[in-house]
Parts: structure tokens; sequence; C-alpha cells
């Protein structure tokens, strides 16, 4: 055994960084670095022992370059317990009972003893316990991880008793590979009355699943939660996970797995299994099935089921002959314990029958059905007024008019009434036997809202009452005058823009729309949601550097808008954000010609130093630096030099600051 990580093979895991790319389903193998979903972590071994604080190491550090520009940072340290006792305070009461139980000792001092010398055919179980391994030093964790990126450098270091420290390892997370997690797919399956058995299965490869979690939904529930957390175990050339529990009977459970690696990253989950813990012998069929006549309509009712999962719905069968002809109304759910059906004529019998359906399970078969019959006599009632009327325009221009099919048998016909009051509204439309109507809009006047409405006439000539009315102003294009010209300026962090008022000129206009194109952009792009209805608009979001055209379009009452006004083009220049240092001195050393300026106020902006000799035409960069001052070892004796800096930032370079100049000597 050269490394404890052979040992555990099954828990390999290489990391990669938390935003680094990751496939789906994919985790990372056990090693120095292992990241998860909320932190990333490491694990320390040592040569034959599970204990990597031999050989007088006294503890770990942990550094981290989160942006990868050399700067670590130290993150967290481990070490080892001093004593059992400190192993108790660790990992906890329960986990040192249980480990001093496994290596039969009685004594602290003999389970320290024995956890100093690390042996893993002694101790090898407790790998199992990620609090065990916080407990004993033996990984590390960092949970600020919301700026690393593929470039994140991390270092671990060992420090002796005598203070010593030196590098383990540095590692780029981008470096680290992933490995791909097995689906698991179910087993074997077997239930009781009260207990559920499960196995899940993939073939066996070298993958970095360390245990799988137990996701668990009763039929009456609508999300899947947690149920249990249980440890991968291989059997020949297969991968498998193993889970039971007991149950309330009669209810249907389904379940899945989802494997995940030591550092908590998650694969994709497996197939969903469902169970029962009932016999078909023991399901029972339909009672008290009755069937009253209920405003011309059929109402039945009947006991309840129980309300166990088996039982998915129940099938409602009408025909109009006792033996034959059955067709299938409705499937309710199995927790209704009535039904009513509109669907029928007058003064004719019809024959029911309810069936409960059940799950596809094995050995279930369809259950007896209960029968009644019932003849509902005309009450000579009017129809139901139509319901649910829509009214749109669509893109022909046209008027489409949509309702709810009414629930009456004998119906007539529909007929659709239109009016520019609730009071003044008549019959536009033929004897409509559908539940669509088109008006047309050469009809209508754009300034005018109308109310549409519906009724319904059945086969006795009785009219229904007026549905609800609904409201309708047509859209139809119209001339708005556009606003013609506008202006653009930039001060203050923002582009102010100003055009001609056309709401004082013209009635009819309410508001204006802006709306702003940028060089890479191939349209123009509306900056406000709602209406402007002043003159002047504010942008913040232009961006230093670009370049933008504004235009404005003005809108009416009918939301016709105008064309866009002519344009108005503005620049928005790095210098009103980025400029150079204020001022530049310039002094002879012995080691060449020293410059210095005042401290910028932006830290993270760099120098560009630009040096040109009296003989030479243009200067030309010598150096970029972060810092406010510069030795220039590469002037000349007896040459006149003029020296000038520039501001560099991530948006761009500033206009040359003050020149200044200087004779070596």
């Amino acid at each position: 055994m050269k490394n404890l990580i052979i040992i555990l093979a099954f828990l390999s895991l290489t990391v990669k960084a938390q935003k680094a790319t990751q496939k789906t389903g994919d985790g990372f193998p056990f090693g120095n670095i292992m990241p998860g979903p909320n932190n990333v972590s490491g694990f320390l071994t040592s040569e034959n022992s599970f204990n990597a604080y031999l050989n007088s190491i006294k503890q770990y550090v942990v550094y981290k370059d989160a942006k990868g520009n050399g700067r670590f940072k130290k993150i967290t340290s481990t070490s080892f317990p001093s004593s059992f006792a400190e192993f108790e305070q660790r990992a906890g009461e329960s986990q040192a009972v249980e480990l001093k139980g496994f290596l039969k000792v009685k004594s602290d001092q003999e389970a320290y003893d024995l956890l100093k010398a690390g042996d893993p055919k002694k101790i090898s179980f407790a790998f199992f316990s990620k609090d065990f391994l916080r407990a004993i030093g033996a990984i590390w964790e960092d949970k600020e991880i919301s700026d690393n990126s593929p470039s994140t450098v991390y270092r671990l270091t060992k420090v002796d008793n005598n203070g010593k420290e030196d590098v383990v390892f540095e590692q780029k997370l981008a470096d680290v590979k992933q490995m791909a997690m097995p689906q698991y797919q179910l087993q074997n399956l077997i239930s009781s009355d009260s207990l559920v058995q499960l196995t899940w299965s993939s073939k066996l490869t070298a993958s970095p699943v360390y245990q799988a979690k137990i996701y668990k939904k009763a039929s009456n529930e609508q999300k899947y939660q947690l149920a249990s957390s249980v440890l991968v175990f291989d059997v020949n050339d297969s991968s498998r996970v193993s889970f039971s529990e007991r149950v309330t009977p009669g209810k249907l459970f389904n379940y899945y797995v989802v494997p995940e690696d030591f550092a908590g990253n998650e694969g994709l989950p497996s197939d969903t299994a469902f169970t029962i813990s009932k016999s078909f012998s023991q399901l029972k069929g339909i009672e008290d099935f009755k069937i009253a006549d209920s405003l011309k309509g059929a109402w039945l009712s009947w006991k309840g089921l129980p309300n166990e999962g088996v039982y998915t719905g129940i099938q409602i069968l009408k025909s109009r002959k006792s033996t034959d002809g059955f067709i299938e109304v409705a499937t309710v759910s199995s927790t209704d314990s009535s039904y009513y059906d509109k669907e029928i004529l007058p003064n004719v019998v019809y024959f029911y029958q309810l069936r409960p359906l059940t799950i596809g399970a094995k050995g279930f078969g369809l259950l007896p059905s209960a029968s009644a019959n019932i003849a509902v006599k005309n009450q000579n009632e009017v129809p139901f007024a139509p319901q649910g009327l829509k009214v749109w325009q669509d893109s022909t221009a046209q008027v489409q008019l949509h309702w709810d099919i009414n629930p009456e048998i004998d119906q007539f016909a529909y007929y659709v009434l239109r009016g520019t009051s609730k009071e003044d509204m008549r019959i536009i439309s033929p004897a409509l036997r559908t539940n669509i109507y088109t008006d047309s809009l050469s009809n209508l006047d754009g300034q005018t809202t109308y109310f549409y409405g519906l009724k319904l006439m059945n086969i006795s000539q009785k009219m229904s009452d007026l549905s609800t009315t609904v409201m309708f102003k047509p859209l139809k294009v119209e001339f708005v005058p556009y606003p013609s010209g506008i202006s653009a300026r930039y001060a203050d962090g923002i582009v102010k823009l100003l055009w001609e008022d056309m709401i004082a000129k013209h009635d009819e206009v309410i508001g204006y729309k802006v709306y702003r194109k940028g060089k890479a952009d191939k349209e123009f792009k509306l900056l406000n949601s709602a209406l402007v209805n002043t003159v002047i608009f504010e942008d913040a979001t232009a961006e230093i550097g670009e370049t933008y055209e504004y235009g404005v379009t003005a809108l009416n009452g009918s939301a016709s808008q105008s064309v866009l006004s002519p344009v108005a083009t503005v620049t928005i220049p790095i210098s009103s954000v980025l400029a150079p240092p204020a001022d530049l001195y310039l002094v002879n050393k012995v080691e060449g010609v020293y410059l210095s300026w005042p401290n910028q106020a932006d830290s993270k902006n760099l120098n560009l130093i630009y040096r040109k000799a009296s003989a030479e035409k243009d200067f030309r960069m010598i150096a970029e630096i972060p810092t406010d001052n510069y030795v220039d070892a590469s002037a000349q004796k007896g040459t006149l030099y003029s020296y000038r800096i520039v501001a560099k930032s991530k948006l761009g370079n500033s206009n040359p600051g003050v020149e200044k100049s200087i004779r070596r000597n």
C-alpha cells in the first residue's frame, strides 16, 4: 500500500473550482483538493497511515490565490488532536464512543494511541465519516468561494514543531479534471404491507461516487423529500445502492436516487420506482351509488373510496342501453364522491357505470363497476348565459371573438351583440353553431370604445340572458406627429436628452418613447418601459468609451406610435472618468532618473511611463507599473530626456499627463 488513497479508490475525486465549467452528472476524484457546491476542501494523507501529522508535523496551513495573480492569503489551518478528549470535543461524543467500541478499547489513552498510529486496517471504517476526518485534521475546508475562478490557486504547507514551514503542493483549479458519475437503474423492489426494500445498480466503473441520496414522495404530496443518504457499495462488477424502510400500509410511494461524490457534487438521478403496500383482493369497489334529477342534469353521488395511493381515479361511463354502448363521460379524482352530468337530453333514460381505477401494479386488474339509471325531466328553463367571452384584434386587423361552449345539449345557436353602450346593443351575427366569430374592423371607429356580448338560444326557442360584456377599442393606424429635433450631451456621468414638446402642440399626443443604438447594435432599443410625458430624459446606463445614437417617438391615446425622430449622436469620452497623474517629479540619482507622481485615487489603475530623448521625435513607452514611482536605469548620462505618464484601466488609457524634462548627470 503506497498511499491511503489506493485503499479508498471508490472515493476518488480530483476537483474543479466552483466557477469552473462542470458537466452535468460529473464529480471529482478524491485527492489534494476537493471542490463541492458550497466549499472547496482537501484531503491530507501520510505514507501507510491515516495520521498525516507524523514525522514531527505540527500543522498544515492552506493558502489561496483567488485571482491567480500570485497574491496568496491564508484561509485555514489543521492539526491533529492533542488528546482523545480534544478528539471527542471535535467529533462529538457519539463518534468517540463508536470509535472506542470499534477499536475494542476501554480507556481514552488506548484509543488515542491507536488513533495517533493511524493504522488503516484498524481505523479504515471511520473514513466513511466526514466528522471523523475533520476531528483528526485529515481534511480542510474553504467555504468562502464566491470569488473563485479557474485561475484560483491553492497552496498547502506543513509546519514542523520548530516552526519551519515547507510547501507540500500548489494547484490551480483549472488543472483539475472531472470524472463522470454513473446513472443508477432500479434492479430490485420488494414491498409488503409495511416494508419497502429497493436496490439500484450501475456498471462498476472508476467513478467518484461516495454515497447516494434517496428521495421519496407519497402520492398525496407535491414535492420529493430527502428520505436518507446511504453509502454506495460494490458487488462483483456492479455498483449498488440499497434502501429499506417501514411505510404506512395502503400508501403509494415514489423513490429515486441521486449519486453524490465526497465533496457534495450530485450526479444524474436514477429512474423512479413506485411501491404500494396493498393486495388487489383488499381493494374496495364503489358503494352506495345514487343518481338524482338536478337542474336539467344528473347528479351522481357515491360513498368515497379510501384515501389510499392505490386508487388513481374513478371512471364514469354512460349509455342509453343497459347492456352495451357505454362510453366514457369523465374520469374524476379517486377522492371525489359526486359528479354533475349536464350532457343529457330531457325525458331520455340514461344508464351509468362507475369503476375505480388503480395503479398498474403486478397482479392488479379491473375492479367491478357500480350501476344506476335516471331520466331527467324537462323543466322548461332558459339556457345559461354564455361564459368566457374574449375579444382581441389579430394581425389581419380583424376583431376576433371566442367564448366557452355552453354545457346544454339542446343548443340551437349563439348570437353576437355589439353596441356603444350596454343599453344599446344589437345582434350583428347570423345564427352561430361554433364558439368563434370575426367582426370586420372596417365597420368600427378607432376612437370609439365598443361593448360585445353573447346570447344563446335552445331548440325550444328560449333565449338566454346577455353574457358579461367585454369592452374593446379598435387599433387603427393613424398618423402621429414626431419630434422634429433632439439634442444629447454627456454631463455628470449621464447622457441628457432634450426634444421638441409635441404634447403641448398636439392634443392627441400623450407621451414619448426613447430609443438608443450603440455602434455594435443593429437596431434601436427601447430605454423606458413607462411612457415619458416630459421633454427631458436622462440615460444613466451609457457606458464610458461608447458612441450612441438616440431617437424619440410620440404616442397618442390609441397607442399609435410615430416614426422615429431625427437622431442625436453622443460619444462618452474615457477622459471623463480617467485622468493621468496631476504632476510629475524628476530627480537624478546614482541608479538612474527617479520619477515620482501623486498617488492616484484608484489603486487598481496602472501607470504607463513614456520617454523621449532630445534627439527623438516621438515618445515611447518604457514601463507599465502599478506604483507611483519608477527608476529609469537605462537613461544615458549627458542626454536630455522628456517624460510623461498615462493612466491605464480596464476602460482604456487616459490622455498623456504633464510633460517634464531632465538631463541625466
